[in-house]
């Protein structure tokens, strides 16, 4: 197979540089299907990194998950219904619009302008096929690139229009437009059921995996009234990503544990909740809510009790003493040193057993991921408004004092104070 790979990589390549309206020579079905199959293995790191890509733009919040059009589709039809859409029926218009024209032969609108001429005689119909087929042949490879590109643009449709998407767009289509290269190169070496079969194999594949995540999704909620429409789903696959979306009228969290939406809606810190069932308070989820009210103020606390009445808990509020950090410059030099003189938007906060890591941002920032790492609540007292680039090793506390001290200038120093802790508990 390794060599199969090999050999149709190379033909690929050589095709696409100088695209052709040749038809490849004749082969059995099983070299067809080998060199369908090596062009999907070929494919597949390929759209792997622009997924990876294009999800990092969703982290960032400048692409919408939760508004593409595929992602409505899964989640509004039942599974056989999905596959038959996405594995065969859209495949196979998509092929006869976009690609079906690629052989000169299957032009049927080119042969109606040819039929057409020949009403006003033979030799005019003999003028209108060698004009047409002079121009298809050097305009060939526009044509053919042409094709792959207009099936990629298409599919930005499935975004929800902004001024951004349009931005990104080059991007967002970059995996259709590829895949119209190689489905583009199939149908005319091999015919059009040979693309049609790879564009439903594609299908099957990436989209394949949006369905097994809605499967291992347990629908909790879906309800709807004049004033709200809420949506809960429990997630059981720890691997997904994780997106927290916050607007006025509006939240979605996606693969979110159900202590950090409290923590978002109760305006609080994590380590301020307490419960009394720490496993349903891990439970992952998919919260969708939108607020149909005008005051847009209300938002959360609807969220907040519509969630309560699903999983049953009261909310009890006590003022406890407390052991918390503040975060102080000791070395205003020092700290300067790190200051980030990026301009590029975009920045960086990772949590990792082993380190954190803090590009492009505020100390804000910086104090939370040290509270969550280190279970101990720290205050921000620097009262700085530029952002900075940290690296801490997060092997233990005291070790990551020491770092902010000698490294960033930055002092952790302890005081008790009056705190308001948050009881969660569950009534079942």
């Amino acid at each position: 197979m390794q060599e199969a790979i090999k050999e149709n990589y190379f033909n690929l390549m050589v095709f696409l540089k100088n695209p052709k309206d040749e038809a490849g020579p004749k082969r059995t079905v099983v070299q067809k299907i080998k060199t369908l199959l090596s062009l999907l293995l070929i494919e597949i790191p390929v759209m792997v990194v622009l997924i990876l890509l294009i999800s990092g733009l969703e982290q960032l919040g400048l692409v919408d998950p939760e508004n593409h059009a595929m992602e409505n589709l899964i989640k509004s039809v039942s599974i056989p219904v999905l596959l038959l859409v996405v594995v065969i029926i859209i495949p196979f218009f998509e092929e006869l619009l976009f690609r079906l024209y690629l052989r000169y032969k299957d032009n049927y609108a080119l042969h109606f302008i040819v039929a057409v001429a020949s009403l006003t005689g033979k030799r005019n119909q003999q003028k209108a096929t060698t004009f047409l087929r002079s121009v298809w042949t050097k305009r060939y490879k526009f044509i053919f690139y042409f094709s792959a590109v207009l099936f990629g643009m298409v599919h930005i449709t499935n975004f929800q229009f902004s001024y951004t998407i349009l931005l990104l767009s080059p991007l967002l289509v970059a995996p259709q437009i590829i895949l119209g290269l190689i489905i583009g190169y199939l149908r005319v070496r091999d015919g059009f059921i040979s693309g049609f079969l790879m564009h439903g194999l594609h299908n099957a594949l990436f989209i394949g995996i949006g369905i097994l995540s809605i499967v291992n999704h347990s629908e909790k909620l879906n309800f709807e009234t004049p004033a709200y429409s809420i949506k809960i789903e429990e997630t059981d696959d720890i691997h997904l990503q994780s997106t927290q979306q916050n607007y006025p009228d509006s939240l979605a969290y996606k693969n979110v544990s159900l202590k950090t939406i409290l923590s978002r809606l109760l305006n609080t810190n994590e380590i301020l909740l307490q419960t009394n069932n720490e496993n349903q308070l891990e439970q992952t989820l998919n919260v969708y809510f939108k607020n149909k009210l005008k005051d847009s103020s209300q938002t959360k606390r609807i969220a907040l009790n519509q969630i309560a009445k699903t999983y049953d808990f009261q909310i009890k509020k006590t003022r406890k003493h407390m052991e918390v950090w503040d975060l102080k410059v000791s070395n205003s030099s020092l700290l300067s040193k790190h200051k980030s003189t990026h301009n590029s938007h975009g920045n960086l906060v990772s949590i990792n057993p082993k380190e954190i890591i803090i590009k492009k941002s505020n100390i804000k920032s910086l104090v939370e991921a040290l509270t969550k790492e280190n279970k101990r609540m720290t205050f921000d007292k620097t009262d700085l408004k530029d952002t900075y680039n940290f690296t801490l090793q997060t092997t233990n506390f005291e070790s990551m004092s020491k770092q902010l001290e000698e490294k960033y200038g930055l002092s952790l120093i302890k005081r008790r104070m009056e705190l308001e802790q948050t009881t969660i508990l569950f009534l079942k």
